[in-house]
């Protein structure tokens, strides 16, 4: 992301080739090339640089990167499906299980790209997407937002994830407005029976013994 933000992607993809021995680019295509593999160096651990140290091309040492690092997308979809169909609330808030949930979602989808289409069927595929990400969302809830989920499985069209979030947010927010917690309710108890006590104390007839 550092790099096409500062539109130095170009040294890496191999769309930049090295300017020939007497073009008037090479000393421009030279300066940013260092400045390329400067970066690369300086983002690795050392050991790792130093064996990249000495490669006078940003793309061959990201190829060089590549090829020792790299691995296959079918462990890493794996690992992600593993983790979120095995990921449930618990005790977290519908902000933090919804974070969590979004988190790897997203990833998964970074690794399984949208296939391109003329024939226009293909627009059809992110309401698939959508609606799993909505069932995997609302697979693990707690037990007791059971009836919330009834009524969005209920809805139609069914809501969007973002959209399910946001009532089940709004439900959470109302529990907390209405529910008092416990220690409220025995300090409010005991504050109240330390005052009739005290009124009591004080309507007490006082006595005296001269004896």
């Amino acid at each position: 992301m550092a790099l096409e933000a500062k539109n130095k992607l170009q040294f890496l993809d191999g769309s930049l080739p090295k300017p020939a021995s007497d073009s008037p680019d090479l000393p421009h295509w030279t300066r940013c090339n260092s400045m390329v593999r400067s970066w690369i160096v300086h983002s690795i651990v050392p050991n790792i640089a130093h064996s990249i140290l000495w490669i006078d091309s940003a793309r061959d040492a990201w190829l060089d990167l590549h090829d020792r690092f790299s691995q296959k997308n079918a462990p890493q979809i794996f690992e992600i499906r593993k983790s979120i169909s095995t990921l449930s609330q618990g005790l977290d808030s519908i902000y933090e299980y919804y974070t969590k949930m979004k988190s790897l979602r997203d990833e998964f989808s970074s690794y399984k790209a949208m296939p391109t289409c003329t024939c226009g069927t293909a627009g059809t595929l992110p309401s698939h997407v959508e609606t799993d990400s909505l069932m995997d969302f609302l697979q693990g809830l707690h037990e007791s937002y059971s009836a919330s989920r009834s009524q969005i499985l209920l809805m139609d069209p069914l809501p969007t994830f973002a959209k399910a979030y946001s009532l089940l947010l709004q439900e959470e927010r109302q529990r907390s407005i209405h529910s008092l917690p416990s220690s409220q309710v025995e300090h409010a108890a005991m504050a109240t029976g330390y005052s009739k006590g005290s009124t009591a104390r004080s309507n007490r007839p006082t006595y005296h013994c001269d004896f």
